[in-house]
């Protein structure tokens, strides 16, 4: 009797093992696809994703986003949808996780066909033989359609500033304004962090071009890089700009060793290039 129940004993202990083990195999798949990272994606997705949404609307565009641009992890794919009643501007949304949103410029390259709007009213008409049928009459709406204006969304101040003021990440915000006012706006706060004022501006004022110092890519007094090649040797120096300049001006420069007056030819931030005497 007692070797039985030890026997008993010994299988049930098997039995639960083994059945312990099914339900770890079991449960690590789901462990694992539960612990999966959320995925970031690559400017080249979102472009595919809002290209794709477009088609659906039976729209083409070039989004504004640069292929190698990297946007926060989400857990699905982000959704996209029209902003300001078109499709000029789409917001790029994710819902999951502490979520996020980008709204970016689709830069349409073709427009939907408007379609005349009809509908169909029940006439009667008497023929000759006294009988009265239904006909149908196609009448067109003459009611005009209430006009959406497209608004996109822009770089604005978020105080007022004055003349020669830098700009700060802090200092801006955005604002929504109709696309006929957008020409000369900037969409990116980046492209206008860092730069000056050129006259003073209000709260809550669209930031444009005009607004701004020129962007030099050279300024006057900065310490430049001064190359210069001939017979396929390439020498490079130190020296001083002596004017402000954008690429492919050419500008007075100062050669810091000898402090001879030259002129370049801007190729870069900060770069001159000079042609060489032969």
């Amino acid at each position: 009797m007692g070797a039985r129940s030890y026997m008993a004993g010994r299988i049930c202990g098997v039995i639960a093992a083994v059945s312990l083990q099914a339900v770890l195999i079991l449960a690590a798949p789901v462990a694992s696809a539960a612990e999966a990272p959320a995925k970031a994606f690559a400017g080249a997705d979102i472009l595919r994703l809002i290209n794709d949404r477009l088609a659906t609307a039976g729209l083409e565009g070039v989004p504004s986003i640069k292929p190698d641009r990297v946007f926060p992890a989400c857990d699905n794919a982000p959704e996209i949808e029209p902003m300001f009643g078109g499709w000029n501007t789409v917001a790029v949304r994710c819902d999951t996780g502490s979520g996020w949103r980008f709204m970016i410029r689709t830069n349409l390259t073709s427009r939907t066909t408007p379609v005349p709007i009809r509908d169909f009213r029940p006439a009667r008409a008497v023929h000759a033989d006294g009988n009265v049928r239904a006909i149908e009459r196609a009448v067109a709406k003459t009611n005009n359609p209430t006009k959406i204006v497209d608004e996109i969304e822009v770089v604005a101040l978020s105080r007022s500033m004055s003349r020669n003021d830098m700009i700060g990440a802090t200092d801006l915000m955005m604002v929504a304004v109709s696309e006929r006012n957008a020409m000369g706006a900037f969409f990116d706060p980046a492209d206008v962090i860092g730069r000056r004022m050129k006259m003073g501006l209000g709260v809550n004022k669209p930031l444009m071009a005009r607004h701004l110092h020129p962007d030099y890519l050279v300024e006057e007094g900065n310490e430049i890089l001064i190359s210069s090649s001939y017979g396929g040797i390439s020498v490079d120096m130190v020296g001083y700009a002596l004017e402000n300049g954008q690429i492919g001006e050419w500008i007075g420069v100062e050669n810091a060793s000898s402090g001879k007056t030259i002129r370049g030819k801007i190729t870069g931030e900060k770069k001159v290039r000079v042609i060489a005497k032969k």
